[in-house]
């Protein structure tokens, strides 16, 4: 009975020599081998982020030349020597001038609101070759020369266009785009050259402000993109 006591309170040496014994083992670990592990981790994981953001940034960075492009075209319209009506300049805004890098005539934007075709008769003219075109939508450049034919300003029509489609891109569904035009008309009260309905300024706004929100959306996800793979490249070749 002394003995099977004395086995209750006293550890098991042989308990205390595997444990001691496998803290030795982990002790003498060579240190090279533990970060050679946390180095090969960390290559891994460059390879990953470098690759997987490759694409994703590839794809992003394509897109920055289409949203520079649009402005380009709307601003080269200001010089093309297009028919202006001149007088008071369309206040909307900062976002207006800094977008299309000009003063846009009041009375030219009110005269493509006028003139604008339906979307039957633009969708019945139309030239593009797509196949939302073919299901009744209207496209910006069908739209824009119809307006040309029109004798209309080419600024104003590419930012009456730009207020339907509200950022959308370049194809506006036909409903959208004759309750748009109803929707100015009414508002301008009838007014002819001398006023543009408050939902218009708004509904250019809307677009201005997609357009900026978009690009500086896409920046930042590049910034991050980047950043993730030069964190990671750092941390598996220069730490």
């Amino acid at each position: 009975s002394a003995q099977t006591a004395y086995a209750f309170t006293q550890p098991s040496r042989s308990f205390a020599s595997k444990k001691s014994s496998s803290a030795l083992h982990y002790d003498l670990l060579p240190s090279n081998l533990i970060s050679g592990e946390l180095y090969e981790g960390a290559q891994a994981k460059f390879w990953f982020y470098f690759f997987a953001g490759s694409g994703a940034g590839g794809i992003g960075i394509s897109q920055l030349p289409n949203m520079f492009n649009e402005a380009g075209a709307a601003r080269e319209s200001a010089s093309s020597g297009s028919p202006t009506n001149g007088g008071q300049t369309l206040n909307a805004g900062p976002l207006v001038s800094l977008y299309y890098d000009n003063e846009i005539s009041l009375a030219d934007v009110s005269d493509v609101i006028e003139k604008a075709p339906t979307a039957e008769f633009i969708s019945q003219n139309s030239q593009s070759v797509n196949f939302m075109v073919s299901k009744g939508y209207i496209d910006k450049n069908d739209f824009l020369r119809e307006m040309e034919n029109k004798g209309c300003n080419a600024l104003a029509s590419y930012s009456v266009f730009d207020a339907i489609s509200s950022g959308k891109g370049g194809i506006v569904s036909p409903v959208v785009y004759d309750e748009r035009i109803a929707t100015y008309r009414q508002g301008s009260g009838g007014g002819g050259n001398n006023n543009v309905a408050s939902s218009f300024s708004t509904d250019l706004n809307l677009f201005l402000f997609t357009k900026v929100g978009a690009f500086v959306g896409l920046v930042f996800c590049l910034l991050v993109d980047f950043g993730l793979v030069a964190k990671a490249g750092i941390e598996g070749w220069l730490s």
